[in-house]
């Protein structure tokens, strides 16, 4: 059974209040939906009659059945998946129209920046929407055309024991968590509930040096669980963990060491058991490498010290994040 979507905790974005039977509108949009906007303050000032025989209807349809279906769609076009759930849910004529109004995405996108989870459709017939990232769980159950999921954590620190912890949120993990990111993402769901056919997850950590890490070592909860639970799943999975260094200390050949013996053990376990399997050290660039393959699966760990053509973004990169950014405003 599909978990209802949680409403917004904030205000919502559309008002409806009754009052002896009359709906009125007020909205708080973008100045750019003015002429939605004047639509529903000129309803707002109708008076619609309801019927007293009606013993079936909800108090106030007759009204709403008077409004242009289409209006719904408008306006529910600029609001979140939260805000949206607030909309449907304040009278059920609204909540019929606008049933169906998460079919068409196909595309999720997650972040540990709020402004860059949203929802797609790569098709064009919807425009983007954002959420909220605590509701990740309750959402891909609700989006029932959902192909590709893309997970992508910028802002990961694992300077403290905090960093080993269980996390109620994904976005507060961290690749030490006990369940992983990929245990989090599919806490309560089975990968094979869904109909993917891609997820992608890129975790980059930033450190300014060794000195600021809690522990480095090898992380294996998502290496394991992709392993163990996506290798034979029905879509494909990339599990991509950086972490760059931006300082080369004396003090730094103990955890390095420490690092790449974890990696050696995690590689050995899964060569054993017929998993290909890759090692790259490049001593000159501080760079090193580990990658496993199983069915479906690619995971990869790397740790190096910084270099630009590796830590930056390409230009391609930031103009894809441009594009998408321009279609939510």
């Amino acid at each position: 059974m599909t978990a209802p979507l949680p409403v917004s905790d904030s205000s919502a974005c559309v008002y409806i209040f009754f009052f002896f039977g009359s709906p009125f509108f007020a909205l708080s949009i973008k100045r750019r939906h003015s002429k939605t906007v004047k639509q529903l303050e000129t309803m707002s000032s109708q008076s619609f009659v309801i019927s007293s025989s009606s013993t079936t209807t909800p108090s106030g349809s007759k009204g709403f059945m008077h409004i242009p279906a289409e209006l719904f769609d408008q306006v529910d076009a600029h609001l979140s998946v939260e805000d949206s759930a607030s909309f449907k849910s304040v009278h059920p004529l609204i909540d019929i129209r606008l049933t169906s109004n998460l079919t068409p995405y196909d595309k999720l996108h997650l972040s540990d920046d709020q402004d860059e989870c949203w929802i797609s459709d790569t098709r064009g017939r919807a425009a983007p929407r954002k959420f909220q990232a605590n509701n990740i769980s309750a959402l891909i159950r609700s989006l029932t055309n959902l192909r590709e999921i893309t997970i992508i954590m910028k802002d990961v620190s694992i300077r403290n024991a905090q960093s080993l912890e269980q996390k109620i949120n994904l976005t507060e993990c961290t690749p030490y968590t006990p369940s992983g990111y990929l245990g989090k993402l599919f806490e309560g769901i089975s990968p094979a509930e869904l109909n993917l056919r891609q997820l992608s997850i890129h975790v980059d950590i930033m450190v300014e040096s060794l000195q600021d890490v809690y522990h480095l070592m090898c992380p294996t909860a998502d290496l394991h669980y992709s392993m163990n639970e996506l290798a034979n799943a029905s879509f494909n999975s990339f599990v991509q963990i950086s972490i760059c260094c931006a300082q080369i200390r004396p003090t730094d050949e103990m955890p390095r060491n420490n690092l790449l013996v974890g990696m050696q053990h995690a590689l050995k376990y899964y060569h054993e058991q017929g998993v290909k399997t890759e090692f790259v050290i490049e001593p000159c660039e501080g760079y090193v490498d580990m990658t496993v393959e199983r069915g479906n699966v690619e995971y990869s760990f790397a740790f190096f010290y910084y270099n630009p053509t590796i830590c930056d973004p390409t230009p391609e990169d930031m103009d894809v994040d441009t594009k998408v950014d321009e279609s939510m405003e």
